[in-house]
């Protein structure tokens, strides 16, 4: 047996779609360059069809594309929730500008626990953090103390697009990012 979804049921799938596709196009300062995906674009112009028996033909077949679509990650839909953390993950990698981050805050620093740490033979340490990104230090500094597993760790940008690497409550290192 089939399910025909209600007016209403239509309507709050259509709200929840907007509200996790568009909160970081609304959130943005300049004006959206890029046009909306068609699926979704399709699904919203169901709301202007007056008779209600063909708004709601328009919204159970433009909801079942869009649904296919996300399905098969033609399209996909994120929260803010998602974007802050993506943004988080690739915190000092050198990332296009993407128009998913839009909106959303950057991100000056990380704080997260040391896993493991390596010293090479100039002294310098290569660390990997809980997240499974790992940070090398660039300069000659000396740490006093070797990190150890679950040391505390802030990361945070630096001058002219490098980064700090403060372990334990030691004086900072330089450091960029591996992977």
């Amino acid at each position: 047996m089939r399910h025909n979804p209600t007016i209403p049921t239509l309507i709050a799938i259509v709200s929840a779609v907007a509200a996790t596709i568009l909160p970081t196009a609304i959130a943005a300062a300049e004006p959206r360059t890029e046009a909306r995906s068609k699926a979704l674009s399709d699904v919203v112009r169901c709301r202007q069809i007056q008779d209600t028996t063909a708004r709601l033909a328009c919204f159970d077949a433009s909801v079942a594309v869009l649904d296919s679509a996300e399905q098969r990650r033609d399209v996909v839909v994120v929260d803010s929730q998602q974007v802050r953390q993506a943004r988080r993950s690739l915190f000092g990698i050198g990332v296009p500008s993407l128009s998913i981050f839009s909106g959303s805050p950057e991100i000056d620093s990380i704080d997260t626990t040391v896993t493991d740490a390596q010293v090479d033979g100039a002294g310098r340490w290569t660390v990997r953090m809980a997240d499974g990104a790992r940070w090398a230090q660039t300069d000659d500094n000396v740490l006093g103390r070797s990190p150890r597993a679950g040391d505390k760790v802030r990361i945070k940008r630096a001058a002219l697009g490098s980064f700090q690497m403060i372990i334990g409550g030691q004086p900072g290192v330089k450091a960029r990012r591996l992977n």
